[in-house]
């Protein structure tokens, strides 16, 4: 249920925009927590002078280098959230930055426009289209014209087209325990997160109207969404746009919610360790149901790293498309203290954490796993291979086309051009 506060998400973001040109102090205490600082060129920069050129963007437009680098480099991952003493959301303040910066005509990030769902080559799609078929997809990218009512739309979000092993382990567990479901997956429909972070408001605000338009053509009493970003742009942001009446929950607590529905058979006799994404861990602080469920697997140990809850460490989020160069210290961090654990296993339950931890996954002794890959197997179902994380194991060009031949034949991409895109990809020579 929601109840807009605002008519577009143009005018939300100016309103928060005068919030923080009239009470920003410009006392640099949000840039001292910032884990990016550190490692980046703002290093050399006093705290506070990097919050005036901030302020300068938003203000009088003055561009600068250190405003631009400063809010491309967000992470996302809302550390700084509790450190304003005026109260304000630093990465609001990020947020509106961008915005001024993209509406005077500055360029985004390279990275960052491969992952905008409106624009070709589109990411997710790319790796999608070597890991699967096409017509194996037991989800839809849009609803069709009056479709069934549905008590339940789960909403899969963009990044899990790049995920398909981890979107089939879930339609098994949503079939076995008897949902009146439909899937909807990311692409053609998008909750506007990246239009967001690329400043390009007006095709957010189109994109998150078309999917709550997609998700009532089921009219459905609950909207499950898997995708953690997703869950927080419904709850933060879309909410105060545009009006819906279904109930929207995350995939761990409705897991939680059926979970004597689940039916466990197989002892898995593992020790696994949970990484938990910044959106769940900072800004909505659940904690609770995802552990619920973990403990509830049989044959499982939880152990918890150093960093958990709302200590958990950041993957690299948003920065992985924006500089990867920072980004892939916090994924070294990460999978450092995944080490360190001891397990035989990790658990993400975000796309975009899997995105960004797979490329050095397969250097580690445990594996890269999630939930519903668990509960599946703890249920004796299939279990289905997580074909990007190897392809990233190969180091090999040749060897990731031929073993994606069959599916890139169904794609609509041609050899021609993943011979062009996989090595930028792969980090490739």
């Amino acid at each position: 249920m929601s109840h807009p506060q605002c008519s577009s998400l143009k005018k939300l973001f100016e309103d928060m925009q005068k919030k923080i040109i009239s009470n920003c102090v410009q006392c640099g205490e949000c840039i001292d927590v910032c884990p990016v600082v550190p490692i980046s060129s703002l290093s050399e920069l006093e705290s506070a002078e990097v919050a005036e050129k901030m302020v300068e963007v938003l203000k009088d437009g003055i561009y600068s280098d250190t405003a631009y680098i400063k809010a491309f480099s967000c992470t996302g991952c809302a550390e700084c959230i509790e450190a304003c003493p005026q109260g304000l959301n630093p990465m609001i303040f990020h947020q509106a930055v961008k915005n001024r910066l993209v509406a005077s005509g500055k360029s985004i990030p390279e990275g960052l426009g491969m992952f905008l769902p409106d624009k070709e080559p589109f990411l997710p799609n790319i790796l999608n289209s070597i890991q699967m078929k096409s017509s194996d997809a037991r989800w839809l990218s849009e609803a069709p014209p009056d479709p069934e009512k549905k008590e339940v739309v789960f909403f899969m979000g963009c990044g899990t087209l790049a995920t398909p092993n981890k979107n089939f382990a879930l339609i098994d567990i949503l079939e076995r325990i008897g949902v009146d479901f439909a899937a909807l997956i990311g692409g053609k429909l998008c909750c506007g997160v990246p239009s967001t972070l690329a400043g390009q408001l007006k095709e957010a605000d189109f994109l998150s109207r078309n999917l709550i338009k997609n998700i009532e053509a089921y009219s459905p009493k609950k909207l499950v969404v898997t995708c953690p970003t997703c869950y927080n742009q419904f709850k933060n942001v879309i909410s105060q746009i545009k009006s819906f009446d279904f109930e929207v929950q995350f995939i761990s607590t409705f897991l939680n919610d059926n979970i004597d529905k689940l039916k466990f058979t197989t002892p898995l006799n593992k020790k696994l360790t949970l990484h938990e994404p910044c959106p769940l861990a900072r800004e909505l602080k659940d904690d609770l149901s995802i552990r619920k469920i973990i403990k509830a697997l049989p044959g499982v140990e939880l152990i918890e790293m150093k960093h958990n809850r709302e200590e958990s460490l950041c993957c690299g989020g948003a920065a992985g498309l924006t500089y990867p160069e920072y980004a892939g210290k916090f994924s070294l961090n990460l999978m450092e203290e995944g080490e360190n654990a001891k397990v035989d296993g990790m658990i993400n339950i975000c796309p975009f954490c899997h995105l960004s931890l797979c490329p050095i996954g397969h250097q580690y002794s445990f594996e890269l796993t999630d939930l519903a890959t668990l509960i599946n197997e703890a249920q004796g179902g299939r279990t289905y291979e997580d074909r990007l994380t190897k392809y990233w194991s190969y180091k090999d060009l040749d060897k990731i086309l031929e073993e994606s031949k069959e599916y890139i034949k169904e794609s609509n991409f041609s050899l021609e051009m993943m011979k062009q895109i996989l090595p930028m990809l792969f980090h490739l020579s």
